[in-house]
């Protein structure tokens, strides 16, 4: 995973544009330490990372899907990892003070039959990658607001990690 400090040259109006003395993400403003990020989400316990991580008012945001606050990112996360595994593999990362910017490559493996699964059906073992790209916006040391995009599964995606066994389910 190779990871990149960034300046950034164009801004939202408003937003915070960064000068030299914060190009070091990390350094000022925002502790958050985006492989203990990867790390607590790979583990699985959605609700501590959501405690841990993102602020209590914050927005998650992937296409029309939008949840706001904690409770509701929470309850997504166990919808949406009912019966799946979902882990993260970083193939690029950007960041400053109060962005991280990363290219994701997701694996989602099916700890049960899931028919319905947004991203493809899955029987029990199997797994897909799919590529993601997300944004998020740092205040206070937290993830006040994600932006995730997809790509179709399986398309540009590196290899995946090897199927988990069942004894290592989420759900």
């Amino acid at each position: 995973m190779m990871e990149y400090p960034i300046r950034c040259a164009v801004q939202p109006e408003g937003a915070f544009a960064p000068g030299p003395e914060h190009s070091r993400w990390g350094e000022r403003g925002s502790d958050v330490d985006y492989a203990k990020y990867i790390e607590a989400f790979n583990a699985g316990d959605d609700a501590a990372l959501v405690q841990k991580f993102f602020t209590e008012d914050c927005i998650f945001q992937s296409g029309a899907r939008v949840t706001r606050g904690r409770e509701d990112l929470l309850k997504f996360l166990n919808w949406a990892h009912d019966g799946i595994r979902e882990l993260i593999r970083a193939q690029l990362i950007l960041r400053d003070e109060h962005h991280i910017f990363a290219e994701i490559d997701m694996d989602f493996h099916a700890t049960r039959d899931r028919p319905d699964f947004t991203f493809g059906a899955l029987k029990k073992g199997e797994l897909t990658t799919v590529k993601f790209l997300v944004v998020y916006y740092l205040r206070d040391g937290q993830v006040a607001h994600l932006k995730a995009s997809a790509w179709p599964p399986n398309v540009g995606v590196t290899q995946p990690t090897p199927p988990l066994s069942a004894s290592l389910e989420q759900r």
